[in-house]
């Protein structure tokens, strides 16, 4: 048997951090995939490859530094895990760019809308432009992407997130239309509620400490996504028998109202 034959199969979360991307990663590892990081901060990269190399075995994990903003260090990324680990038979895009605290169009920079574009669709279309060759070579592959409230619904203060995301869900669909036939599983995960993480999560927390909201501080999964538990829903998109593919998905906690999302 030869060295390829050994590899583990090859799963990259793009826009890996604490939270869902940290989460998806270790869902996959569990159930024995190398698990490539992509993202721009080096150090939380490390972070959480290390963590994921101490719970599943060496080398289980390995990053690459990313600007997904730049298409050259998309295409970098990709062509060392090609190289180290292997063609990517799981791509998810979880990287997503927004403010806590949204501005109006008129004082949204154009910078912002840019970099922020570039983030939330830009890096997905040339990510699935690497992986897909190897992929459809195999006639198989799965493409998930993650997205938000805001691809479906354009909210105010929030000009500089929701196009790209709206363009991700269109990007899904194009993918589904263009591929699904050639054995490519394009699927789309509307995260319709705020996830339990350092950055939502933790604004959510302080926000009802600070308005005396004991119910939800006590109730936490009631109101806030589990990143592990979503997690479960990127495998299960992945392991769904061709004869029933699922596209799209929307996730929210029990007592968080989809009425007011649509």
């Amino acid at each position: 048997m030869t060295n390829q034959d050994q590899r583990k199969p090859v799963m990259a979360v793009v826009g890996a951090g604490p939270g869902i991307g940290e989460a998806v990663a270790r869902r996959f590892a569990s159930e024995g995939f190398a698990v490539a990081l992509l993202a721009r901060t080096e150090d939380k990269l490390r972070d959480m490859a290390n963590g994921i190399n101490a719970d599943y075995g060496e080398r289980t994990a390995q990053y690459f530094v990313t600007d997904l903003r730049v298409e050259d260090t998309v295409i970098a990324s990709f062509g060392k895990i090609r190289k180290e680990l292997g063609p990517v038979q799981v791509l998810v895009y979880n990287a997503g760019a927004r403010r806590v605290n949204g501005r109006s169009i008129l004082d949204t920079t154009s910078e912002e809308f840019e970099n922020f574009t570039k983030i939330n669709l830009f890096g997905a279309f040339w990510s699935t432009k690497q992986v897909l060759p190897d992929m459809l070579a195999a006639s198989k592959g799965t493409i998930i992407f993650t997205g938000a409230t805001g691809s479906i619904r354009g909210n105010p203060g929030l000009s500089s997130f929701s196009p790209g995301k709206f363009g991700l869900r269109s990007l899904a669909q194009i993918i589904t239309r263009e591929y699904q036939a050639q054995g490519i599983h394009a699927a789309h995960i509307l995260v319709d509620a705020p996830v339990d993480g350092k950055l939502i999560g933790g604004w959510s927390r302080r926000k009802w400490a600070k308005e005396g909201e004991d119910q939800k501080l006590a109730d936490i999964d009631a109101f806030l996504m589990q990143p592990a538990d979503l997690a479960h829903s990127y495998w299960f998109l992945h392991t769904q028998p061709r004869s029933a593919w699922t596209h799209e998905i929307d996730v929210r906690p029990q007592k968080e109202s989809m009425f007011s999302k649509l």
